[in-house]
C-alpha cells in the first residue's frame, strides 16, 4: 500500500498548504452593495470593508425634513426627533476581518516553510492559521447577521422614510456581506493538515517511548516495506525494548516515517513470529553502506 509512504504524505500536506495559499488571489468576501454584487480577496479586503463602513455610518446619521413622517411623537403629543440606531459592533470592528484573514494566510506560509525546510510544528502552525480562519468566517457571518437586523431596525423606528426622497431605504436594504469561497477553502485546508497530520501520529506516540529499558538481543529480523517499491530485507537486531527495536541493515533505502512490517526470529528454528506493523523513527548511516535503524511498533488498534 503506497499510500501510506511518508513521502506521498509530506507531498500531500505541501499540495493542501499550497492550495491554501493560492487562497490569497480566490473571493474571500462577498459583498453586494447598491453599485453590484462584488467579490473580495486578500488585496483589496480592507478598502472594501472601509467603504462598507463610511457607507453605513452616512446611512445611519440621515436626516430627513420633519414633513416627511420620519420624526416620532412623544406621550405629551410633542414631536422628537428620532435619535440615530447605533452600528452593530461586528460591523464597527469590521477591520478585524482583515487581520484574522492575514493571520490564516501568514501561519499558513510559515506552515508550508517550516514543511519544506524544517519538518517541525507544521500541524501546530496550521491549526492556529485554521483558527484565525475559522474566526474570520464567524466574524464575517455575524456582520450579514447583524446589517440585516439594523436595517430593519432602521426602517421600523422610521428613520428612514417611508417616501424615501434619498433613495436611502433602497440603498440600505441592498447591502448584504457573506463569507465567499476563497474563505472557507483557505479554513477548511489549514484545519486538514493538523486532522490529518494528528491521525496519523496516534499510533507512533502509543508507541515505544525513548524512556524504556532496553535489552541487548541478537535475533535475525525480517523486514517488508509497506511501499512495494523498495526490497525486502534479512538483518539483525541490536537491542530490543518493550515497543521497539534496534537494527543493523545492509542496505540504506530506509528513512525517518518509513512504514515497514517485521517478522522476528525469522530463520529461527520453529514456527516464525507472525508479522508486526512498525515505523522508521531514527537513521543513522554506517561505514559499510549500510545502516542503523530504530522501529517503533505501531500496536494494532
Amino acid at each position: 500500500m503506497t499510500f501510506s509512504d511518508y513521502k506521498l504524505e509530506r507531498v500531500g500536506f505541501g499540495l493542501i498548504l499550497c492550495i491554501a495559499l493560492l487562497m490569497f488571489f480566490q473571493p474571500l468576501v462577498r459583498l453586494h452593495g447598491h453599485n453590484g454584487s462584488q467579490s473580495i480577496n486578500a488585496i483589496n479586503v480592507r478598502y472594501e470593508l472601509s467603504q462598507l463602513q463610511s457607507n453605513l455610518r452616512v446611512l445611519a446619521t440621515i436626516n430627513y425634513p420633519s414633513d416627511s413622517g420620519a420624526s416620532l411623537v412623544s406621550e405629551a403629543g410633542a414631536p422628537v426627533a428620532a435619535k440615530p440606531v447605533p452600528i452593530p459592533f461586528s460591523l464597527r470592528a469590521a477591520s478585524l476581518v482583515q487581520w484574522f484573514v492575514f493571520g490564516a494566510l501568514g501561519f499558513c506560509l510559515l506552515a508550508l516553510f517550516g514543511h519544506f525546510f524544517f519538518k517541525k510544528a507544521v500541524a501546530i502552525l496550521s491549526l492556529v492559521g485554521g483558527c484565525a480562519g475559522a474566526i474570520a468566517v464567524l466574524h464575517v457571518m455575524l456582520m450579514g447577521s447583524d446589517l440585516r437586523s439594523w436595517t430593519e431596525i432602521l426602517v421600523n423606528t422610521a428613520l428612514l422614510s417611508p417616501e424615501d426622497p434619498s433613495g436611502a431605504i433602497r440603498m440600505a436594504s441592498a447591502f448584504l456581506v457573506s463569507p465567499a469561497f476563497g474563505l472557507y477553502a483557505l479554513t477548511a485546508c489549514l484545519f486538514l493538515v493538523p486532522i490529518l497530520s494528528f491521525s496519523r501520529a496516534i499510533p507512533r506516540v502509543r508507541s515505544v517511548a525513548r524512556g524504556e529499558q532496553r535489552i541487548s538481543r541478537s535475533q535475525p529480523i525480517s523486514l517488508r516495506p509497506v511501499n512495494s517499491r523498495y526490497p525486502e530485507e534479512n538483518c539483525r537486531s541490536l537491542n530490543v525494548s518493550e515497543g521497539g527495536l534496534l537494527l543493523e541493515t545492509s542496505l540504506n533505502h530506509y528513512y525517518v516515517g518509513m512504514e515497514i512490517y517485521l517478522t522476528r526470529n525469522a530463520h529461527a528454528a520453529g514456527p516464525a513470529n507472525a508479522e508486526e506493523h512498525g515505523s522508521v523513527v531514527r537513521v543513522q548511516k554506517t561505514q559499510k553502506g549500510g545502516c542503523r535503524i530504530a522501529i517503533r511498533i505501531i500496536p494494532d488498534v
